[in-house]
């Protein structure tokens, strides 16, 4: 086996790799990520899709039906559902139904709170089937995960954990669950690493390791952006950990190129972007159809000049862990103002 073969398979979340890569290659969109709504129980402080307050409307139920028929004619394999957490919305169950009955694998980013309830975990584990749970929870610590959140700490990393057990304990295999943790600097150094290692040595679960971007909630916490030096600690043990004897890493981000050049995202408000923490819309599923809005702007939802680059193109093509990484295009875009430029966190380029 190749030694780039662990970073694709973990780095692509979706479990059939292989596909996920053909799409990529092709230029198809494998996954729609749909944020089906804003509500969720964790508080995260730097959400990236928060404004002011703590916001709760969601996408309709006749738009998400709309998306879902597009995207049956577009060959998609994959529904990402986001949030806020999804499994807050009072209709998940039937709206994942929906999709599974149109062929699709459903894949569910939660807080994990919602799972602790067994009922909710049974419904999550039947529409995952061939799919994956992502839950989100930064930190072990009660006082660092405390600083990030609101509410109280300790109640709600009980919670997740909870959540995280029951799935485990109805049979869903820990290979088909992953930890969101966005990266932030109250997290740098032994903080993050435990809660890596616990995850994915003790509970043999997978690691997506994201850093904060400046946008939502963030703008506000420049503070909590983690220096270069502690990115670079941080990826180093997540490779360590999640990639022994490898000599490829995922850079910034635990999503490959694979899975963001083979995705698309309709926000809340049915913008169509290239992901859910770039805010920038290509179009609005109210006025054109999600296959339309592909159509006409798939060079950039889906970064063919990552691709194809030009004149000009960025560092991250020139990498040599390009066969798997090319950067995180959401800091490049809010650092930079450009969607295809020079990741500026990879600590590769700027240490």
């Amino acid at each position: 086996m190749r030694d780039e073969d662990e970073a694709v398979s973990c780095g692509c979340l979706h479990l059939d790799a292989e596909e996920v890569v053909r799409y990529f290659k092709e230029e198809m969109v494998y996954s729609v990520q749909i944020e089906s709504n804003h509500s969720c129980p964790q508080g995260c402080r730097y959400c990236y899709a928060s404004a002011d307050g703590a916001p709760v409307h969601e996408l309709p139920a006749e738009d998400i039906s709309a998306v879902l028929y597009a995207a049956a004619t577009m060959d998609v394999k994959a529904i990402d559902w986001l949030g806020g957490d999804p499994l807050c919305r009072p209709d998940w169950y039937e709206l994942m139904v929906h999709a599974a009955d149109l062929g699709f694998v459903n894949n569910i980013w939660t807080s994990g709170m919602p799972l602790a309830d067994p009922a909710v975990a049974r419904r999550a584990i039947e529409m995952t089937e061939g799919g994956f749970i992502s839950v989100h929870l930064d930190s072990l610590n009660p006082g660092v995960y405390g600083q990030l959140h609101t509410g109280n700490a300790e109640e709600k990393i009980r919670a997740i954990s909870r959540g995280v057990e029951t799935v485990l304990a109805l049979g869903k295999p820990a290979s088909e669950l992953v930890n969101c943790i966005t990266f932030t600097h109250p997290l740098a150094g032994d903080d993050v690493k435990a809660t890596m290692r616990h995850f994915c040595e003790d509970l043999g679960m997978k690691i997506c390791l994201t850093q904060i971007c400046a946008v939502g909630l963030a703008e506000v916490h420049p503070e909590w952006i983690p220096a270069l030096e502690e990115i670079r600690d941080a990826c180093r043990e997540r490779d360590r950990i999640c990639y022994p004897g490898s000599s490829w890493s995922l850079g910034t981000m635990d999503v490959n190129k694979f899975y963001c050049g083979g995705m698309v995202c309709v926000t809340v408000d049915g913008d169509v972007t290239p992901c859910s923490v770039i805010r920038k819309g290509y179009g609005n599923i109210r006025e054109r159809s999600l296959r339309k809005i592909v159509d006409e702007h798939r060079d950039e939802l889906l970064f063919s000049r990552m691709r194809q680059p030009g004149a000009n193109p960025s560092p991250c093509t020139w990498c040599e862990q390009s066969a798997v990484c090319w950067g995180c295009r959401a800091l490049a875009y809010y650092e930079t103002g450009d969607i295809c430029g020079a990741d500026p966190k990879c600590w590769r380029a700027a240490l």
